[in-house]
């Protein structure tokens, strides 16, 4: 190797580079911890479908299930938009998938942590980019059948060797929702704008996949900025909903606390920040936004 050659630190330009990018996250898709797998090994494994270069091909199951995952990326090519320069034929909105994955490859290799960056470093860059490919569409396909599966609207995929049981569906999401069966949430975004075209926004501002999962999962609506991969937006769906739920309760505490002190007799007003109207008064308790002040005569 010459001296002055320094391709061996394009990785690590890389990794430095994606710490502070708002669609990245270095390492986020990594091993599940020892101390974790040890107590039962299978439950961190991928029994269906396998999402990523970490389980391809594993099981002869999973091999198995490549076949299905093709013809649901067809499907997904082969989707009308609302609008003309959404409905291009799928061979041209495939190659354009191409072109923008695979300039994503080191991209996609800092995503990987621990030893799952070694396996996507040994792999040759279009293969990485077709297993994104592959897998990214066939996971944006499999979320919106979902979706219309729970809208109870499922009957217009018939023969669906996924969607053909409860069981089944479980399964596939329980997949689905596994650390070491990830890929890149930009993969699915670049993938979804590339056959759904729309200039009006920005990549960043573009929340139409984390809509799709959303309504695959029944979670509510949270910013996808700097989401990792899907797992990592369930996660965060999750915390939204508790801190409203949380939210809710304490709103009902404090509206039964002033039922009670109305009943006394007891006047609530705001607090007021006008040192003319600072003055204590007879039986009223202010209230500031973090706890309660009482001022008494």
């Amino acid at each position: 190797m010459k001296s002055d050659d320094f391709s061996w630190m394009v990785p690590i330009e890389v990794m430095l580079g994606s710490l502070n990018h708002g669609e990245v996250q270095a390492c986020s898709i990594s091993n599940v911890p020892d101390e974790l797998r040890e107590a039962n090994e299978d439950a961190y494994k991928p029994k269906h479908i396998s999402i990523g270069p970490l389980h391809r091909g594993a099981t002869r199951h999973l091999h198995l299930m490549e076949e299905p995952k093709w013809r649901y990326m067809h499907e997904f090519l082969d989707r009308q938009g609302t609008k003309p320069e959404q409905n291009r034929r799928p061979e041209i909105r495939l190659r354009d998938c191409g072109v923008d994955i695979l300039k994503l490859d080191k991209v996609i290799c800092a995503s990987y942590g621990g030893s799952n960056n070694n396996i996507v470093e040994e792999t040759n860059s279009h293969e990485i980019a077709k297993i994104m490919i592959v897998d990214g569409c066939f996971l944006l396909e499999l979320l919106i059948r979902l979706g219309d599966y729970m809208e109870e609207n499922h009957t217009t995929y018939n023969n669906d060797s996924i969607l053909e049981t409860e069981e089944k569906i479980i399964s596939v999401l329980n997949d689905v929702a596994m650390l070491e069966n990830q890929i890149p949430f930009l993969v699915l975004k670049k993938l979804y704008r590339k056959v759904f075209p729309d200039h009006r926004c920005e990549i960043k501002d573009d929340y139409r996949v984390a809509n799709i999962v959303r309504k695959a999962f029944g979670y509510t609506s949270v910013s996808s900025l700097g989401v990792a991969h899907i797992l990592h937006l369930m996660h965060l769906s999750t915390v939204e909903q508790s801190q409203q739920h949380e939210g809710k309760k304490a709103k009902l505490e404090l509206l039964r606390c002033a039922t009670k002190l109305h009943a006394s007799g007891i006047i609530i007003q705001a607090k007021s920040n006008s040192t003319n109207q600072n003055r204590h008064k007879s039986e009223v308790e202010e209230f500031d936004c973090l706890g309660a002040k009482q001022n008494w005569d």
